[in-house]
């Protein structure tokens, strides 16, 4: 999948492409997630796991772009549809996605 947009720079960069893999069973801080966009269901966002609200995922944006507040939503774990684990292209970005 390729990356669209500036809210998670310099993490993940437009145009990057991204091996989406299977959600780990317990969600941890730091992961980089495809989840659907609790505003626009029929969308899905790339973004970082914040915490945990019960069963649901609190979802961030890099907090460096200075358009962005940071806290993107909360969503429900049943939402989150992989996790961001290896970046393919562009090659001088080649390699894991880093928590």
């Amino acid at each position: 999948m390729a990356v669209r947009g500036h809210s998670m720079e310099p993490a993940l960069r437009e145009g990057d492409w991204l091996l989406v893999l299977p959600p780990r069973r317990a969600m941890r801080p730091g992961d980089v997630v495809l989840a659907r966009d609790p505003h626009d269901r029929s969308r899905l966002v790339v973004k970082r796991v914040g915490g945990r609200e019960g069963d649901d995922v609190v979802l961030e944006e890099c907090t460096r772009h200075p358009s962005e507040s940071g806290r993107f939503g909360v969503v429900p774990s049943s939402d989150v549809v992989g996790r961001a684990a290896f970046r393919y292209a562009p090659l001088s970005r080649f390699g894991p996605v880093r928590a």
